[in-house]
């Protein structure tokens, strides 16, 4: 039977308490940050620059995967809106119906504001290309002008919880892959190597090139 409490699912398996962190590449030492929509401008070709990418490293870093959990989180007041889960219809619109289950929450957010509060919700799904599209789509959708959007979500985590394994695409820009041992992401890092993020590359070589370790 899994852990039922979110935050202390994150913390037993990946060492952060009551949240994963962010940014959360320099957070892990076992991280890969990947340029999505790189230098395009339009809107079309950016998206589904940003979209192939995202969707193409998923599918890699997840084959192995069984069971995946989405990890949300969201800001809002000590007491929720409707508007705080109108995510929910958007994402069933997307494809993504499953339910998620009671939130979690404490107060200060990431900033320490004290009238904020995040909230962090979870969904286990069996691993299914399909849901993790429209998991993907919500995340990179969020900042351009592409409906439909979950604006109200601050971040949207995939997880294999067992694999210890976590994908976070932040926005169209990019996408972080972290794991808690090295040798899960090595085959990653030699497959999609032109495109890793260049400003982070040196990081990344020296953690999994051959003479990383």
């Amino acid at each position: 039977m899994p852990e039922t409490s979110i935050l202390r699912r994150i913390e037993n398996t990946f060492g952060h308490a009551r949240r994963f962190p962010r940014p959360t590449f320099y957070a892990f030492e076992n991280a890969l940050r990947f340029d999505l929509g790189g230098d395009l401008e339009a809107v079309a070709p950016r998206f589904l620059q940003a979209m192939d990418r995202a969707r193409t490293v998923a599918r890699a870093v997840f084959s192995a995967s069984d069971m995946l959990t989405a990890v949300v989180s969201y800001y809002s007041g000590e007491r929720r809106t409707r508007r705080d889960t109108k995510w929910q219809g958007v994402l069933s619109e997307l494809g993504f119906y499953l339910p998620f289950d009671k939130f979690e929450r404490f107060p200060g957010g990431e900033d320490d504001r004290q009238d904020l509060f995040v909230y962090w919700q979870m969904a286990d799904f069996r691993s299914d290309p399909a849901l993790i599209d429209a998991l993907l789509w919500t995340s990179i959708a969020n900042e351009m002008r592409v409906t439909p959007k979950a604006r109200w979500l601050s971040s949207i985590f995939i997880v294999d919880f067992e694999r210890r394994l976590t994908l976070f695409a932040y926005d169209d820009r990019g996408m972080d892959v972290v794991a808690m041992d090295r040798e899960s992401l090595l085959p990653i890092y030699r497959q999609f190597g032109d495109w890793l993020l260049d400003y982070d590359r040196d990081r990344m070589d020296a953690r999994f090139a051959e003479t990383g370790g």
